[in-house]
């Protein structure tokens, strides 16, 4: 027999399958906030910055009824079968589609949680459905090529390796397949060769090839442009 008034139609993966509640809730809520976050402004107090629209939550309680219950003549199924579909729409991932009749409301909502009750010398079947609304994101591909990179303002590093004179204090540069070190201030032989061959004892590498510039193996100066064999 169809229902009267108002109706409440749950449905799944574009109406592929689709129940009216059999008993409405005797009322239900739908709330929808809004972000807006508060802030404390020196001399000024407290201000409201107005956020986007939150989303829309709600639940739906009422009971399927059973084989003698006066309401059966709504129900096209068992109680057990109205809830195994609920089950299996919750654990799908999808959203399902909630409309109610005589308003405005048509809207793709989450199953959160789904409570069943069963209440000793009642047959019919108790349920509560907690439902948030459910976003469809268009999300668009990031684009990680060289156009993207100067679309977001930021500059690619110039390269220094042709460079000759172009080297960083305290740093190893390359010139063609040779390596050289830009003495800092506070740096010895001995900390430079720990740093590019693991032991200080190798300094003496350092030195044989930088003889022309190096008086003494114990004595060198910032800015010295030092050849790594």
């Amino acid at each position: 027999m169809p229902k009267k008034g108002r109706i409440i139609e749950l449905s799944y993966n574009n109406h592929e399958e689709a129940f009216v509640l059999p008993v409405n809730p005797a009322e239900f809520e739908f709330t929808g906030g809004q972000n807006n976050q508060r802030i404390n402004l020196l001399n000024i107090g407290e201000a409201n910055l107005l956020g986007h629209r939150g989303l829309i939550s709600g639940s739906l309680s009422s009971f399927f009824p059973a084989a003698k219950s006066p309401f059966r003549r709504f129900a096209d199924r068992e109680p057990e079968e109205y809830l195994a579909l609920l089950q299996k729409w919750q654990n799908s991932g999808q959203p399902i589609r909630v409309i109610i009749s005589d308003s405005d409301f048509n809207m793709a909502m989450s199953i959160d949680s789904l409570t069943r009750q069963y209440r000793e010398g009642d047959a019919d079947v108790y349920f509560t459905l907690e439902l948030t609304e459910y976003r469809f994101l268009n999300v668009s591909t990031v684009q990680t090529n060289t156009a993207a990179s100067q679309n977001n303002g930021l500059k690619e590093r110039p390269n220094n390796s042709d460079k000759g004179g172009g080297s960083q204090a305290g740093s190893a540069n390359n010139n063609n397949s040779q390596k050289y070190h830009t003495v800092v201030k506070g740096e010895s032989q001995w900390r430079i060769a720990k740093k590019y061959y693991g032991k200080g004892q190798d300094f003496s590498k350092i030195y044989e090839a930088n003889k022309d510039k190096i008086s003494k193996p114990d004595l060198i100066y910032p800015g010295q442009k030092l050849v790594l064999p």
